[in-house]
């Protein structure tokens, strides 16, 4: 096997954080010993001088983003960063970076998603960092809450940087013409979001209240949110809990009954794509866009940098958002796609990688690419200055989205985070499961009960066949 090439950026910058990585009362300035430790004469900075390998493709690594990091590590806790160049995996294939690490490559730091990362963590290549946070005195859950990338032995294995959130996105111009106020956030439950679709939908006009795509998320979110887990105590499939059931036959609904967003049989016929909320089609000659219109679209936040692009995404309305609504009588609660940075356990600068880690995932979200931070332990003015600063800039000239609206959607700490990805055993094969049978199920192909069967039993299977790979 071919060795990983090894690409040193080095690149310095000054970043402006809330809060430093190792001062204030979320980090620890306190020196772990172990294999790589440097003497520093800022005692702050304990691993002054260790070098880092983080593994990366080479687009990544040269990317504006991830050279800032680089440079706001070396600021804050002197520590280098170098790029071990791993190639990225094509379509199909496994991860080259878990191809290297169980090759026996030393590498420091790896970046991937919750679900990512368990791939990660099932192959035995991740190091848990409850001890190396304890011996820094670090408490983890006071700083980032319930987005700690924690897996089945109950340990955490990494630090997360930032939150895809889901939110609902309003078409202001939809609610105008339809006469309809923009809901305000507090109590957006499910049912108020189903009344007010109702009163913006006019199919004669090719107007939707609600828009959601084929994602297998869509599927089980009614479920997550009303407090079901995808995998029982023994490790087997939940899909036998009624409140996954529940939620299917509550998603085909808004399409097959209510009618309210485009039925799934016309979706997946490729009437609409998936930009369709944004997107408005083709010019006329005239200037004008024919286009459908979709009064909410409920999503991750990555849909919000969509609406800065006029150019690539033409329109004549505004946006505002709202949070992701939940069920009547719950918490309220959201589905996010966390960004987390772990340590291989190649890695031998263990302590020294926890100190770049916690800097990381502390502060990425200040450097000026619109990440919505893990962090709970921000103050609301520490919160709202980002949001001011940093967030309404990028949204004012196209939408004036509120800082208001911003912090109510993306920023509000007692909201449940959910996964929007399953996370398990046999995680990857299991969305597709759902995707296959709850498909059948909307076209109107079996009736609800053969699909939570063959959704239980075709999940156990796959639970089964991975346990014994």
């Amino acid at each position: 096997m071919k060795k990983a090439i090894t690409l040193a950026l080095a690149a310095m910058m000054t970043a402006t954080t809330l809060a430093g990585c190792a001062g204030g009362a979320s980090s620890s300035g306190a020196q772990s010993s172990g294999s790589g430790s440097a003497a520093a004469a800022d005692p702050s900075k304990p691993y002054a001088g260790v070098t880092l390998h983080y593994a990366a493709t080479d687009t990544e690594a040269t990317g504006p983003e991830m050279q800032d990091i680089v440079a706001m590590v070396k600021e804050k806790t002197g520590i280098n960063i170098e790029f071990t160049i791993i190639p990225k995996a094509d379509t199909g294939e496994v991860d080259k970076r878990l191809v290297s690490l169980q090759a026996g490559d030393e590498l420091d730091l790896i970046y991937g998603t919750t679900a990512q990362l368990k791939v990660f963590y099932d192959a035995g290549v991740l190091t848990p960092v409850d001890e190396l946070a304890e011996a820094a005195g670090y408490d983890m859950e006071a700083v980032f809450g319930d987005s700690l990338p924690v897996y089945d032995d109950g340990q955490t294995y990494g630090l997360p940087a930032f939150n895809d959130i889901w939110c609902t996105f309003v078409n202001t111009k939809v609610f105008e013409e339809a006469g309809v106020e923009v809901p305000s956030a507090e109590g957006w439950t499910w049912e108020k979001y189903i009344e007010t679709a109702e009163k913006l939908t006019n199919a004669d006009e090719e107007i939707y209240g609600s828009l959601m795509l084929d994602y297998d998320a869509y599927n089980y979110m009614y479920g997550l949110q009303n407090g079901a887990e995808h995998y029982k105590a023994d490790g087997t499939a939940n899909y036998d809990d009624e409140r996954f059931k529940e939620s299917v036959e509550f998603f085909y609904s808004l399409g097959n009954d209510l009618k309210i967003q485009p039925d799934i049989t016309t979706y997946k016929a490729g009437v609409y794509p998936w930009n369709a909320f944004t997107s408005t089609g083709v010019a006329n000659e005239d200037g004008s866009y024919d286009n459908a219109q979709f009064g909410m679209f409920v999503c991750g936040g990555w849909v919000a940098s969509m609406l800065p692009d006029a150019e690539k995404y033409p329109r004549d309305w505004t946006c505002t958002i709202l949070p992701m609504p939940y069920p009547e009588g719950q918490e309220p609660s959201t589905l996010a796609v966390t960004g987390c940075y772990a340590i291989p356990a190649t890695s031998q600068n263990k302590e020294a990688a926890f100190e770049a880690l916690k800097c990381i995932a502390e502060n990425q979200y200040t450097l000026g690419y619109g990440r919505v931070p893990a962090r709970v332990d921000l103050t609301d003015d520490q919160i709202m200055d980002y949001i001011e600063n940093n967030m309404v800039p990028t949204y004012e000239a196209t939408d004036g989205i509120s800082a208001e609206a911003l912090k109510a959607a993306w920023f509000d700490n007692s909201r449940g985070i959910l996964s929007e990805k399953v996370v398990g055993t046999a995680d990857t094969t299991i969305s597709q499961i759902w995707v296959d049978e709850c498909l059948l199920y909307g076209m109107g192909q079996q009736d609800i009960d053969t699909t939570m069967q063959k959704l239980q039993d075709r999940a156990n299977a796959a639970i089964q066949e991975a346990g014994m790979a």
